[in-house]
């Protein structure tokens, strides 16, 4: 197997190498005498023996690997630079043999126990950089911004319905007795509801809604008793009032109160009562009030004493 060595161009130097070597870094080595780095291939040449000399620890481990060896050939009649000495290759093969015998063994990772000693050798700040990766301010601020957006859209989605439910239970509290006449079902859970709430559903009061389409005064048969009486003017008149009601709204509506006038020949009050809807009504009738688009047709009976009316007059009225 041939031998080849090149020789530095700057000081004369002989090494041996092998073309391994010479292409780990593309032929770029130092000199271990003069320390000037050249490219060993354009000076490479075959080698045929002669007196050795060992490069510098520097020059081995930058460039060879540390297994170069350097030598003088000593080949022209023009004086080189003769380097080395015996002990210097003895020196130079142990340190062959021991860089070899590491190569040559496997690697092993460290045990846990150094592992620990490293770990507790390396700074804290380093420990902490390696564990916590610190973020810019505007990247947190975006970030506690966006919790809050969501945050803030939660409320919002759980909030409104229950304004809603709110603002409905409201409604149907402010409203109930308009809600209670046109939904008799609504009214059944009201009227409950106010059970337990100690409320009360009341029938609307529209009177708008209401009408007497006719009113007249009929004197009715006196009774049998009252023959015999001394004069009409001292005896009292049996009369009965008859009126039609008319409800023409869509819902059913508080029953109204009557007032009657009676007046003389000169326009003078002679009479005023008043009927609330206990005379005329059952107390069923009461509670469930008039009808939706309805008419009602109410007698009620009365008796006069002294001079006869000329005139009279019926209105409705909520008391």
């Amino acid at each position: 197997m041939e031998q080849l060595a090149t020789q530095c161009p700057h000081c004369g130097t002989q090494f041996r190498v092998t073309l391994a070597q010479l292409e780990l870094r593309d032929g770029q080595v130092r000199c271990g005498s003069c320390r000037e780095v050249f490219n060993g291939i354009d000076t490479v040449f075959e080698y045929t023996g002669g007196p050795t000399a060992a490069p510098s620890a520097d020059s081995a481990v930058h460039d060879f690997s540390n297994r170069m060896t350097l030598f003088d050939v000593g080949t022209t009649d023009s004086t080189k630079n003769v380097v080395g000495e015996s002990n210097m290759q003895e020196e130079l093969d142990a340190l062959s043999r021991a860089i070899a015998d590491l190569q040559s063994k496997p690697w092993a990772p460290p045990s846990p126990t150094e592992r620990a000693e490293f770990a507790e050798e390396a700074p804290a700040s380093l420990a902490a950089e390696s564990t916590t990766v610190q973020q810019p301010g505007f990247v947190k601020e975006a970030r506690e911004q966006a919790r809050g957006a969501s945050g803030r859209r939660v409320w919002l989605w759980v909030g409104i319905p229950l304004l809603l439910l709110a603002l409905l239970a409201q409604l149907s509290w402010m409203f109930r007795n308009e809600i209670a006449a046109r939904s008799p079902q609504a009214g059944k859970l009201l009227r409950a509801a106010c059970v337990r709430l100690h409320c009360e559903i009341k029938l609307p009061l529209n009177l708008e809604q209401l009408s007497l389409s006719s009113s007249r005064l009929e004197q009715a048969p006196p009774p049998e008793s009252a023959t015999g009486a001394a004069s009409n003017t001292e005896a009292a008149m049996p009369m009965t009032l008859i009126a039609l009601l008319q409800n023409t709204s869509d819902t059913a509506q508080t029953w109204p109160a009557l007032e009657l006038t009676l007046r003389d020949t000169d326009g003078t009050l002679l009479v005023r009562k008043v009927f609330v809807a206990n005379d005329y009504l059952t107390p069923n009738e009461l509670r469930e009030g008039m009808p939706a688009r309805s008419e009602r047709e109410i007698r009620l009976p009365l008796a006069l004493t002294g001079e006869p009316p000329a005139g009279f007059a019926v209105s409705i009225f909520y008391p």
